[in-house]
């Protein structure tokens, strides 16, 4: 049996969306950032690892893809091009908005898949006055944390950080022409930041936790092995949320 194709909301027609809201459905909201990936990943790689762990968890939630948010909040590499250079604020406010909206039109659950590290506090604030304000679940996915637990069974290595083995792995297994593993050299791309000493920009942009563990490995196989894991594992928790909020004999309370 072929396996389902996500469901984008920007290509619904509107009696389309009007049984998406009438099922209750999940709507999977993908945001990340434009910032330098190392030379061998595109700039673009936490939106589109976003988008495409939404996608994945939509089809196995029954749910639908939200346009993602491109421009986030760069804060190490903002000096090295191309970056967003979206104001933490402005941030707060903007992607506020889009949740409010969203709310507003009937979107009562909205699951948010974060790619990108200098979004997290600014997230975690709107989903906390929202929460207050309104009836809605909002899950924040930071994937890449969550997928740590992964990187030693499969890749007999410690985990990574930015640009790194579980960020390349993500992108090698959905977007593998986009992956340039010639242009990546350990001496001149890893760094290990340390916080008695602050570099902007950095030497390297393979930002590593431990040296020498957790840079990137080029192998598909293994990378779709890791891919199944996180996918399964995100999954599972998501579905023991969602299955949580209808034992709620009340609803849900702002």
């Amino acid at each position: 049996m072929p396996r389902l194709l996500a469901r984008f909301l920007k290509c619904m027609n509107t009696v389309e969306v009007e049984t998406l809201l009438a099922q209750e459905a999940p709507l999977f909201l993908p945001v990340g950032t434009l910032e330098a990936h190392g030379r061998h990943l595109p700039v673009g790689t936490d939106t589109i690892c976003a988008e495409k762990i939404a996608e994945e968890l939509s089809i196995n939630l029954q749910g639908a893809v939200a346009p993602p948010l491109e421009y986030g909040i760069t804060n190490v590499l903002a000096q090295t091009s191309p970056a967003s250079f979206f104001p933490e604020e402005l941030f707060e406010q903007f992607f506020e908005q889009i949740v409010e909206n969203f709310y507003k039109q009937g979107f009562k659950t909205i699951v948010i898949i974060n790619g990108h590290g200098g979004n997290r506090d600014a997230l975690k604030r709107v989903v906390r006055r929202t929460t207050r304000r309104h009836p809605i679940a909002i899950s924040v996915i930071n994937w890449w944390l969550l997928s740590e637990k992964f990187v030693e069974p499969v890749f007999k290595t410690g985990t990574g950080g930015h640009a790194a083995i579980e960020e390349t792995s993500v992108m090698l297994h959905f977007c593998p022409t986009l992956v340039d593993p010639d242009n990546y050299s350990s001496t001149t791309d890893d760094y290990v930041p340390e916080d008695g000493i602050w570099l902007y920009p950095p030497p390297g942009e393979v930002l590593l936790n431990q040296h020498g563990q957790g840079q990137p490995i080029f192998d598909c196989g293994k990378a779709a092995d890791f891919v199944e894991l996180v996918i399964k594992d995100l999954t599972n928790r998501l579905q023991h949320w969602l299955n949580s909020i209808k034992r709620l004999q009340g609803g849900l309370r702002p």
